[in-house]
């Protein structure tokens, strides 16, 4: 059996956890290969860039050396070293020592850059697009950016002729890229149409023309298009940007709130929040509105603002369910809410007495489209907030400190990341980050039940749960605080360390000391990251903290991952962590 195999089979949660105890012993007496090299792939390998890593497993009994340099095999038998590659052949020099016998081998890499592209040949257009994906919905006063790559040297123009202007070879990749701008006017009336290019030889006389594949829509300007959102948890984001965790969020909407549209691009509705505020969601989470509606707009009633012993509500009469944002601001802590279209008609706000989470409550209204709401909180650390419409009455709701900053005391949920079909990371060893998640999960559940701490898992066994599933379900439980545990990784195997991830800046403690404990470990700091885009740290109802406890990449990290009992190290850990968290914000 090989280690993978061994791997899968120790950590198969429908076994029992006695075969997990087991790991370190049972490596040791497993017959590893003499020498196997994952990289290079062949003794002879062509790359493309010039960094890569010779990496592989050995037996850890033996020693390793790479063009005269010993390189270090962990007790896993993983080992991992960097190539600086010089353009050309590469070659490495492997000696591998192990007992009486010695395995030399010649490999080369050969790092061969790409080539760079060439220019159009003949007299034609290679290629045109706009500077967004998909069919475009524009407005007058919108920028109209386009690309094209054609035969060098020529006259080109796009559009109603409006000429575009090949880029100096100094300052592109290739000769023959021409770029051009247009500022969308009202007399344009774009309906679904492609955008012509044109393409010049003032020597021949001849002409070429090429369609772009996106179509554009000019949106009328007689009335506003407006659409409702389709569902609760809305995501708004700030721009078109994305990456592998999506866009850059301003916040979440409730359902059936109204939106103005004025525009579509990369598959997202461009909104009007205000006369100084755009944002963008997807297409998918809004129905549009047909025939002719009004803006978003109401006036404010005046508020009332109460408790039921376990949180407070600030609850604001509007006519129809607007857009908001919500930030906190600290050194005082207050909530900010931001009612886009709302104008004051609030001519008095009634406080009740037997308020336990909120100090103050009060409003400014910062632009004639913008009501701004403002909540200072008696305690300094922030324990949660929401904000959602009952009916078209916006209502914000404020947690109150837990009585007792007992850990014993709370109710933690305790999320093992990844499970089922999503495996999450592979280890070198082929070890998976959903078996590591679920068993430091569960040490963790251990370690806080012993004191007395009400544990709210979100999967206790090998089980797949999606992260909007999982969303839904935590919100329901209501827990006090939120720990999602996970295993880094990186296409560079020698990136190691331990980090901690918050999405909301209130909410940074508890990721702070957590991490200030896991050091204690010995891990490499790979640092708190703020403002992370996971799931799992989106609600803004209780602090929550993402506990990526190490690089599954990294053969050295790997190698403490698959210790159990280091296992039993980082569940202590977490819950100093906590306390110190919890001993900070008395």
């Amino acid at each position: 059996m090989d280690y993978a195999s061994l791997f899968r089979f120790i950590i198969d949660f429908r076994t029992t956890f006695i075969l997990i105890a087991g790991w370190p012993l049972m490596l040791a007496a497993q017959q590893a290969p003499k020498l196997k090299v994952a990289f290079p792939t062949s003794d002879s390998t062509i790359v493309a860039e010039g960094i890569a890593f010779f990496k592989g497993q050995a037996d850890p009994s033996g020693m390793l050396f790479l063009n005269g340099n010993e390189v270090q095999v962990y007790r896993t038998g993983m080992f991992a070293a960097p190539l600086h590659l010089t353009e050309g052949d590469n070659e490495l020099h492997v000696r591998y020592i192990v007992g009486s016998d010695t395995v030399c081998r010649r490999m080369v890499v050969v790092y061969k850059k790409p080539a760079p592209p060439q220019p159009t040949s003949g007299f034609a257009i290679d290629d045109v697009r706009l500077s967004m994906e998909g069919d475009l919905w524009l407005q007058p006063g919108d920028l109209l950016q386009v690309e094209m790559k054609a035969s060098p040297g020529m006259k080109a123009t796009f559009y109603k002729g409006i000429p575009l202007f090949e880029v100096d070879t100094a300052d592109a990749e290739v000769a023959g890229i021409y770029p051009g701008e247009y500022v969308i006017q009202p007399s344009d009336s774009l309906m679904e149409q492609a955008i012509r290019f044109v393409l010049y030889d003032e020597t021949t006389q001849q002409t070429v023309t090429k369609d772009s594949r996106q179509r554009i829509t000019v949106l009328n300007q007689s009335h506003a298009l407006t659409g409702l959102t389709k569902t609760n948890d809305v995501p708004l984001f700030y721009g078109l940007g994305t990456d592998r965790l999506g866009g850059a969020k301003m916040g979440y909407l409730d359902s059936l709130v109204k939106l103005e549209i004025t525009g579509k691009m990369n598959d997202m509705y461009r909104l009007r929040l205000s006369e100084q505020v755009q944002a963008y969601v997807p297409i998918d989470f809004v129905r549009l509105q047909q025939g002719v509606h009004f803006r978003p707009y109401s006036l404010t009633g005046s508020w009332m603002v109460s408790s039921d012993s376990t949180n407070d509500f600030i609850r604001i009469g509007l006519n129809e369910r607007l857009p908001y944002t919500a930030i906190v601001q600290h050194a005082p802590t207050r909530i900010v809410v931001d009612i886009y279209g709302a104008v004051s008609n609030s001519n008095w706000i009634t406080q009740k007495d037997s308020l336990i989470a909120i100090e103050n409550v009060w409003y400014e209204q910062v632009s004639k489209d913008v009501f701004r709401v403002y909540i200072e909180t008696k305690q300094p650390q922030l324990w949660g907030y929401d904000v959602g419409y009952s009916g078209t009455q916006l209502v914000i709701r404020v947690k109150a400190q837990p009585p007792k900053l007992d850990l014993g005391k709370l109710r933690v949920a305790v999320d093992a990341g990844h499970g089922g079909r999503n495996r999450g990371a592979t280890g070198m060893t082929g070890a998976l980050e959903k078996d590591l998640n679920l068993s430091m999960a569960l040490k963790l559940k251990t370690a806080l039940e012993r004191i007395g701490t009400t544990v709210i898992m979100t999967r206790e066994t090998d089980r797949s749960f999606n992260n909007g599933d999982r969303l839904t379900w935590l919100k329901a439980q209501h827990p006090d605080l939120l720990i999602s545990i996970h295993c880094n990784a990186s296409v560079n195997p020698l990136v190691q360390g331990t980090s901690t991830y918050y999405r909301h800046h209130a909410y940074r403690p508890l990721s702070r000391h957590i991490l200030a404990q896991l050091r204690k470990l010995g891990l490499a700091d790979f640092g708190n990251v703020g403002g992370f885009n996971f799931a799992l740290n989106a609600p803004t109802g209780f602090p929550s903290a993402l506990v990526e406890v190490a690089f599954l990449s990294n053969p050295a990290d790997e190698e403490r991952l698959l210790d159990i009992g280091f296992h039993d190290e980082v569940a202590e850990r977490i819950v100093d962590g906590l306390r110190d968290f919890l001993e900070a914000v008395q």
